[in-house]
């Protein structure tokens, strides 16, 4: 029955084998066909990229030689504008212009007057078939139709699109130049050599019978390489539909009337009034591509017959020989599934590796131990699997070299699990060695004893970290239990509260001692100690207490109940000194309101103090004066002294406006020249004297700065705040548009608004 069921399979696997080849080859038949079009369109598509790639350089080259030329008529118009345009001006552009026939100017009723080509002058030219382009300039730029004859004195336009320039043509380029003033327009036009163009950009291969074509943007033909078709021209009018609509570049394929298969490419150049087109015959361009196509296919062809039939002769052989492997293969198998019984009922985990450490086989105890199925730990490295870190290179060294030697290692070390937790491993590596004594395979034992290290290292752990948490925290720590004795304290204590390292304050001694000796240094010892007993008794957190010692620093205080899951048993202080820090927020702070310059008051500092102040007048009505004070012509101080008389020039002006006011009033610097005061408590016949007394000393009190006197005066703004005022914007509005009156009637004066 056995021999039936193989002969079965047998004959099942000769029909497999016979359906597969016949469908390898109707694959490759079809993979030849396949592989053919697609490369046919890949080269299509290659030479449409081309196509596209080569307009669009062309398109750039003509736009540079058409901003060229604009350029070198705008440059001869810059010229007119201090002296008339004479034959000698044109002569000299055109002598470094060799795309150029000739350069001439018009006058406003289209007659030439100055000319390169003294056959032109007099000439009338209409440019009404030349559409403007304006510039950024203002100036207008046009580009004309296609002429024949070397210039306009035996040029004529050429109108008929389906027709091939010829290489004895031009192209006008006309330049305009508008002014502001009552001054007449002047036109310039210059001539552009066809036969340069064609020579510069239609230089490719004869066989390929390019086609190129320049056109306006509005569909005139101004130059072709040779003459056209009905589809290309409708392919012109297409493109020229896609530049207005905003389609600037593109290619793609084209069928012309007469069956022929095109690829066309156009470009509009973005910043002018013209575009490419670009046209070559896809066929002829293709012809090579098609037949190196199909030669290499049919090589293809050959090599897969010649593969398939030596995979055919090929099974056949294997077949035969597979017969023996089998029944050697079986043998092999009962043995190794004995062995691998037997490892499986091991409690230990078991590793066999190779000689380089990659994992052959395990037990299910591996997987018990580790996490990781024998499928995921199957081809990976021990070390790479369940390595921690935890032990560094010279440990994995000692142990290779033993293995390596053909000796036993035995140790431990910690290693990971697939779910990331650590544990203790035992671990024994035995080498399997052959009959001549090489390493085929090493044997590792693999046994958990996480648990039985951990009870042994528990209590040195905990009393590692709590050291390490003590002596390295950034603050003092002191730590009580509910007798009142210390049990915990760091070094930092002593040096922050000042105390000598005595026995009266070390661990099992009573906190209370310490407390009263670190109140000495606080401003107020009695509320620093009734605080404490405070927190104490109310057993609740509290952070960020601030206490100010007698020395001047500032210390930060946090207080922390310490329970054991209910219970309370015990207190811990945390002193930070952060005095630094408040010395940082009073400078941030100055910094913030005041003026670098002058040391007094900035814009943010004012109108805080102008807001206050309204708020104050709305609770106790009264009045309030505000003075804007500019200093008259700051900027031709700066200019004729530099800028750092003008700085001197500010400070000058607040030295001898502080000599004017009260204690209570403010002067600020709202910025650049402009200063302001505010005046609490002060009528209008008070702030009109201290404006005129502030204007009449830096009037008759000049700054003398380097040996040179520098006069200075301003302008001064009042106004008068009170209670109904609805904002402060309101006042400084009053106070701004008096100042804007001041500098309006004279300058160095004052106005009350």
């Amino acid at each position: 029955m056995d021999k039936l069921n193989k002969r079965l399979r047998f004959l099942a696997a000769d029909f497999a084998f016979a359906a597969v080849f016949v469908l390898c080859v109707v694959l490759c038949v079809l993979v030849y066909l396949y592989q053919s079009d697609v490369q046919i369109r890949q080269q299509n598509k290659i030479h449409l990229s081309i196509a596209e790639r080569d307009t669009a350089y062309i398109s750039h080259d003509i736009g540079l030689l058409l901003q060229n030329i604009d350029h070198s008529l705008r440059t001869v118009l810059d010229t007119a504008a201090s002296k008339p345009i004479q034959t000698d001006t044109l002569l000299s552009v055109l002598n470094n212009a060799p795309y150029l026939n000739s350069i001439s100017l018009i006058d406003p009723q289209g007659k030439i007057t100055v000319s390169t080509s003294a056959g032109n002058i007099g000439r009338i030219l209409d440019l009404s078939p030349c559409p403007v382009y304006p510039q950024s300039s203002g100036d207008l730029f046009r580009v004309g139709p296609a002429h024949m004859g070397y210039d306009f004195s035996d040029g004529t336009p050429l109108t008929d699109n389906a027709k091939s320039t010829p290489n004895q043509g031009f192209i006008p380029i006309i330049h305009t130049r508008l002014f502001d003033t009552n001054e007449e327009e002047k036109t310039l036009v210059a001539t552009l050599d066809i036969g340069y163009l064609l020579h510069r950009i239609a230089n490719v291969p004869d066989t390929l019978f390019p086609r190129i074509a320049l056109l306006r943007s509005d569909g005139l033909r101004l130059f072709d390489t040779m003459q056209t078709d009905p589809a290309l021209l409708m392919f012109e009018r297409d493109t020229v539909k896609r530049w207005q609509n905003g389609e600037f570049s593109g290619a793609r394929e084209l069928t012309a009337i007469d069956a022929r298969h095109l690829i066309v490419a156009h470009r509009r150049h973005p910043q002018l009034p013209v575009g490419i087109t670009w046209t070559v015959d896809r066929d002829k361009l293709l012809k090579d591509t098609v037949i190196k196509v199909q030669r290499n296919n049919m090589t293809i062809m050959l090599l897969m017959i010649i593969g398939m039939t030596c995979v055919l002769f090929g099974y056949l052989f294997f077949r035969h020989a597979n017969r023996h492997q089998r029944e050697r293969l079986s043998k092999i198998e009962a043995q190794r599934s004995l062995l691998e019984s037997s490892l499986n009922a091991c409690a230990n985990a078991i590793v066999i590796t190779k000689p380089n450490g990659i994992i052959e086989w395990s037990n299910p105890a591996l997987t018990t131990l580790t996490g990781y199925t024998a499928a995921e730990a199957i081809g990976k490295h021990p070390g790479i699997l369940t390595k921690s870190g935890k032990q560094d290179k010279a440990f994995y060294a000692h142990m290779w070299q033993t293995i390596l030697s053909g000796r036993v290692w035995h140790g431990e070390l910690i290693n990971r699990r697939k779910d990331g937790s650590l544990y203790d491993e035992l671990l024994t590596i035995a080498p399997a060695l052959d009959s001549e004594g090489v390493i085929q395979h090493f044997v590792a034992t693999k046994q958990d004893f996480t648990q039985q290290k951990a009870a042994r290292e528990e209590l040195a752990i905990a009393h590692s970290h709590l050291n390490a948490v003590v002596e390295n925290f950034p603050g003092s720590l002191i730590m009580e239990d509910l007798q009142g004795r210390i049990v915990l304290l760091n070094q930092d204590v002593f040096e922050l509260l000042g105390l000598p390292g005595t026995e009266e304050y070390v661990l099992g001694k009573p906190v209370h001692p310490l407390m009263v000796f670190s109140s000495r240094v606080a401003e107020d010892s009695q509320v620093f100690l009734d605080h404490v007993e405070e927190m104490r008794a109310a057993a609740r957190p509290s952070y960020g207490e601030e206490i100010r010692f007698k020395d001047g620093r500032w210390i930060e205080r946090d207080f922390i109940p310490i329970r054991l899951q209910e219970n309370l048993i015990g207190f811990l202080y945390i002193y930070r000194d952060i005095s630094q820090r408040k010395r940082h927020a009073r400078e941030l702070w100055q910094l913030a309101t005041s003026d670098p310059l002058t040391g007094i008051p900035n814009r943010r500092a004012f109108f805080e103090s102008i807001e206050r102040e309204r708020a104050r007048l709305t609770r106790y009505p009264g009045e309030a004066a505000v003075l804007m004070i500019d200093i008259d012509h700051f900027k031709q101080i700066n200019d004729t002294y530099t800028h750092a008389a003008g700085d001197a020039v500010l400070c000058h002006v607040v030295r001898q406006a502080r000599k004017l006011l009260r204690e209570s009033d403010m002067l600020a610097r709202l910025g650049g020249e402009e200063f302001a005061i505010l005046m609490p408590q002060s009528n209008r016949e008070g702030a009109l004297g201290l404006a005129e007394r502030i204007r009449k000393v830096l009037e008759e009190t000049p700054l003398t700065y380097n040996d040179v006197p520098i006069r200075v005066t301003a302008s001064i703004g009042v106004t008068i705040m009170n209670h109904t005022d609805p904002s402060a914007d309101k006042t400084l509005s009053r106070a701004d548009h008096a100042l804007y009156e001041a500098k309006r009637n004279g300058r160095n004066r004052v106005e009350i608004g």
